[in-house]
């Protein structure tokens, strides 16, 4: 016996498929190429993390390892975190971190701990990093 629930979601995906099977199949040469290709998932391990730097309240680096270098975009202010010598990455499931849903960082301010959601994480290239002004340098 099929329930309500089970023919909806039967309906659904048939017409999801239909709405795939209809689109209409790309121009010749435009094709994506290799650099249309998706970023490498940059992904580091809380313990890894070796230094950090923060020019303001919305914008962390850190230095993983001897020589990566990470820039967490925070969704808005982090009070004190530009002010502080210590903050705490706390992450999600485990200590790997791959995507802003599996950090917050941490900042104890004179009124306690501040937890400050992340935006977006990106891995600079060695060029960028370098080219970081010495106040933004983890």
């Amino acid at each position: 016996m099929i329930s309500r629930l089970s023919l909806a979601a039967v309906a659904a995906f048939t017409l999801a498929g239909a709405a795939v099977a209809q689109d209409p199949p790309a121009p010749a040469g435009t094709e994506p190429g290799p650099e249309a290709a998706k970023p490498e998932r940059a992904c580091f391990f809380n313990r890894d993390v070796r230094g950090f730097a923060a020019p303001d309240d919305k914008t962390l680096y850190l230095r993983v390892r001897s020589k990566d270098v990470y820039r967490l975009d925070l969704k808005g202010r982090c009070p004190d975190l530009d002010w502080e010598t210590q903050i705490g990455l706390d992450s999600r499931g485990s200590s790997s971190i791959c995507a802003p849903i599996d950090v917050q960082v941490r900042v104890r301010g004179p009124i306690g701990v501040t937890r400050c959601p992340v935006s977006a994480i990106t891995r600079l290239t060695p060029e960028e990093a370098a080219a970081l002004p010495r106040k933004s340098q983890p």
